[in-house]
């Protein structure tokens, strides 16, 4: 009997730890909200930033009811290695329903509109010319690659 209660305070230990690690032990923002990525919502101003910074522009086009984006979101833009890669751009965030002219400019709105698409990823130089425009899910490891290529391209 001493076996399976010391085997089930084991596994109460264990379930215990796995829970307050997956909490995040302290490494969240204010507000609750985890450490990642920092989306803009204005493209103009993005992009000045860009210049000011010298870094290439990011722009993810998006919308809510998109299950695609989800997946993006979940996992691709929540991977450490892409939320640390992505501190070498100006990130910006265009929600295609709210933001449908500014979709319509960049030729990235959703299909149900007769774009090309969504989610898709417009990689922009500091001048606003077009470096890459990956269309559809990337997983993290197909989008850091496509990341490091844009990188590659600006330096």
């Amino acid at each position: 009997m001493g076996i399976r209660k010391s085997y089930r305070m084991v596994l109460l230990s264990v379930f215990i730890l796995s829970w307050i690690a997956g909490m995040g032990c302290g490494q969240k923002k204010q507000g609750g909200a985890t450490p990642g990525i920092v989306w803009m919502e204005n493209v103009d101003e993005a992009l000045a930033l860009a210049k000011a910074q010298d870094k290439p522009l990011m722009i993810d086009f998006m919308a809510t009811w998109c299950p695609p984006c989800e997946r993006m979101e979940d996992s691709t833009f929540s991977h450490p290695d892409v939320i640390q890669k992505a501190a070498g751009f100006v990130t910006v965030r265009v929600d295609v329903d709210k933001q449908g002219e500014v979709a319509d400019r960049y030729n990235s709105n959703a299909s149900k509109y007769g774009g090309i698409g969504i989610p898709n990823i417009l990689f922009l130089g500091q001048e606003g010319n077009a470096l890459k425009h990956p269309i559809g899910y990337q997983g993290p490891e197909r989008f850091m690659a496509v990341m490091d290529s844009v990188l590659a391209m600006v330096e």
